[in-house]
């Protein structure tokens, strides 16, 4: 972890206490699904006005400041009171909530068993579908399929443009995964126990992106709508997390926002056009 951090990415006075000990600074942009997770943690522990937030720009992420609090230019980031910067949201999740642990409600259960469970489905979310696992061009994380156009536009570069193969290879995963959370996840009525943890924060922001892109690009139902036949489970949580806790509802509507003007913007013309071809398999198909 490294102890710098610019200036010009540092909180603005306004915004600390009046106490003149430093804040920890969350890095966010308002559609990232792996910074949405920290934004839920923040609100749902009460620690939004003990830890600033920065919301950056693609274009902050391409400094040289940035690359100093997070040298993969991504976000989430987070520089601690004592000016070490940590990145990768799951690492950042866990050191809030150990530093946090008597702040607010616990959100990791009590046993080892179900702490078990938590670690897992954050791995499988983390490993499979919202990271490339790689920091190399051209190697996409599967969430991805559903974005990222086949030739270079103004939404994509060039050196993350998909092609069709790996783009159905990674519609394929998708299926995967969501019948496996679907089989293996409590869910009863949270994730991995009787109330909220990391793990419901970590999946419900992707679910979003999927909610919204899955029916706009590849044609697919509507998975996670109230009542929806293919994956029950997963649906009834997914709503279940919006009516009883604000702050997911809240989150929603951040991420739908963004992807809603990109969809105007025609983001994902490139990508449905590709998916006429029938020598792949587009759709959603129950088991």
């Amino acid at each position: 972890m490294r102890r710098v951090i610019s200036r010009a990415l540092a909180p603005r006075a306004a915004s600390r206490s009046h106490s003149s000990a430093a804040k920890p600074v969350f890095f966010d942009m308002v559609h990232s699904n792996n910074a949405a997770r920290v934004r839920l943690w923040l609100r749902l522990k009460g620690m939004t006005s003990a830890i600033d937030t920065r919301v950056v720009t693609y274009a902050d992420l391409q400094t040289a400041e940035f690359a100093a609090v997070n040298p993969l230019r991504k976000v989430p980031a987070l520089v601690r009171a004592d000016g070490a910067t940590v990145f990768e949201s799951n690492v950042i999740l866990d050191y809030l909530e150990d530093k946090h642990r008597d702040d607010g409600p616990r959100f990791l259960p009590p046993t080892p068993e179900e702490r078990q469970l938590v670690a897992l489905l954050t791995r499988v979310h983390d490993l499979y579908i919202a990271s490339p696992n790689c920091t190399q061009p051209n190697f996409a994380h599967t969430q991805g399929c559903m974005y990222l156009a086949p030739f270079e536009t103004r939404f994509c570069s060039a050196a993350r443009a998909m092609d069709r193969p790996t783009r159905a290879a990674k519609l394929n995963e998708i299926r995967h995964q969501l019948r496996w959370l679907e089989d293996h996840a409590v869910l009863s009525p949270y994730l991995a126990h009787a109330t909220l943890t990391l793990a419901d924060m970590t999946w419900f922001p992707t679910l979003v992106f999927m909610e919204f892109m899955l029916p706009r690009v590849f044609g697919w139902p509507d998975l996670f709508a109230d009542g929806a036949p293919q994956l029950p489970r997963v649906a009834a949580w997914y709503q279940r997390l919006q009516r009883e806790h604000p702050e997911f509802a809240e989150v929603r509507e951040e991420i739908w926002g963004f992807w809603a003007q990109k969809h105007a913007d025609g983001q994902f013309v490139e990508i449905v056009n590709e998916t006429k071809d029938p020598a792949y398999n587009w759709a959603f198909e129950p088991k």
